[in-house]
């Protein structure tokens, strides 16, 4: 630790400094005989106390102390001023000036370790304390730094998750989607012919249409066209086709209809999601989009019964709410599917509003979760599923969406071979 005498007389420095010395004080003692060299030493060592004298030419050793309190990087060094004057208003503007003590003069040794001990405790203190908030400052950049790491894994983690889930669902989605697209194919080949009939027909009347223009024609060739018309829309049945064309063209446009629909739902789902994708949605909506996605998954062996009443518009992420349903929903078919059983499985899907929220429940009648589990479901990587059957993220990620990411809950309730329901509650207005 170094300390820093000031001090006109000469007597006077190298009397501390021997008293410092003999009293064994550890430190290292720099000596200046006024203000100027003082703030050289000063502005040039790291000094850890000053002691000062008040009266001195030149420089005074007020103004020295207020030269030393102008740089913040000494804000905090001990300061004790050295006077044998008896002015107490000199002492106390030393202190309004950022003075820590002072020692009066001639020294009393006594008097004078005991200030200094005291001042170097506090210097130590201090020295500690900047250290401590110095190691503090680089674990929060750390911690900063790891945070954002694991973010990034987080959303690389909820990705992942619903890349999972598309996979899962992927033979059945393209199967949805190949049922429309399927008779919207069968549906243009049959338009194909019927427009050949139809132009093979057209072509007729124009031929009609030149003989009646045709001043030199008979009336028997004019009778002849009419008559091969008459048998075309006979032999091709055109009054069928008119009235099939309304069909065909209309039932193409519900398949189409229907391929949007899906691919839509797979896109809202599939996206990157966004934190500021909040906004006010339809509800239901997002459960008929889900549902979309999961019906193939279910079809023939469950059966989806929905009991939705009608919902205000609620304040959400609409790509986080929809993988909370596919994930739950996924959950409750997987676990359907696991049983081998006779009847028809059964999934009830509810949503209804109370007050401020609105409730969905999603119960199903498979096997349950056993009561030793039941509270771990929610933690990440947690499943029961076989080995490379699921990452056991999904209630993690559904947990975390709905209460850290919607201030709302989700609950379970479970009883062994007869069923689960997932109750998800959601305020309907933002959370300011």
């Amino acid at each position: 630790m170094k300390i820093l005498i000031v001090d006109d007389t000469r007597f006077n420095l190298e009397y501390a400094k021997n008293i410092l010395i003999e009293n064994k004080i550890d430190c290292h003692i720099l000596l200046a005989n006024s203000g100027k060299e003082a703030l050289n030493i000063i502005n040039s060592e790291e000094i850890d106390i000053v002691i000062l004298d008040i009266v001195m030419p030149e420089i005074d050793g007020i103004e020295t102390l207020k030269e030393i309190r102008k740089n913040k990087v000494h804000h905090n060094i001990p300061v004790i001023m050295f006077t044998s004057i008896t002015d107490k208003q000199a002492l106390q503007k030393s202190f309004e000036c950022g003075a820590t003590d002072f020692i009066n003069k001639p020294i009393e040794p006594i008097e004078f370790i005991s200030r200094i001990k005291a001042a170097m405790r506090i210097r130590k203190y201090e020295l500690n304390l900047k250290e401590t908030l110095n190691t503090i400052k680089i674990q929060n950049e750390e911690l900063l730094d790891l945070n954002k790491k694991l973010q990034e894994t987080q959303s690389y983690l909820v990705q992942k998750e619903k890349l999972i889930a598309i996979g899962q669902l992927a033979a059945g989605v393209a199967h949805e989607i190949n049922n429309p697209i399927g008779y919207v194919s069968s549906n243009t080949q049959t338009l194909g012919k019927y427009i050949y009939k139809i132009k093979t027909t057209i072509y007729k009347y124009r031929e009609l249409m030149d003989c009646l223009n045709d001043t030199n024609i008979e009336s028997k060739e004019i009778q002849g066209i009419i008559e091969e018309i008459s048998e075309l829309r006979n032999t091709l049945g055109l009054d069928f086709i008119i009235g099939d064309i309304d069909y065909l063209i209309d039932d193409s446009f519900k398949g189409i209809e229907k391929v949007t629909k899906i691919v839509q739902s797979l896109r809202n789902f599939a996206r990157h999601d966004l934190k500021s994708d909040f906004n006010y949605y339809d509800f239901n909506h997002l459960l008929d989009e889900t549902l979309l996605l999961v019906n193939n998954e279910a079809k023939h062996i469950i059966h989806i019964e929905k009991d939705l009443q009608e919902l205000p518009l609620i304040y959400c992420n609409r790509t986080q709410i929809g993988q909370v349903l596919l994930n739950i929903m996924m959950n409750a078919v997987q676990a359907l599917k696991s049983q081998t059983r006779e009847d028809e499985g059964f999934i009830k899907i509810s949503a209804y509003v109370s007050e401020n929220h609105i409730f969905c429940e999603i119960m199903d009648n498979g096997p349950g979760i056993d009561e030793s589990i039941i509270n771990k479901i929610f933690n990440p990587f947690f499943t029961t599923k076989e080995i490379g059957a699921g990452t056991g993220l999904g209630l993690s990620i559904s947990y975390d969406i709905v209460v850290n990411k919607h201030s709302g809950q989700l609950l379970v309730t479970s009883k062994t071979n007869e069923g689960t329901t997932f109750t998800m509650k959601l305020p309907i207005k933002k959370i300011t």
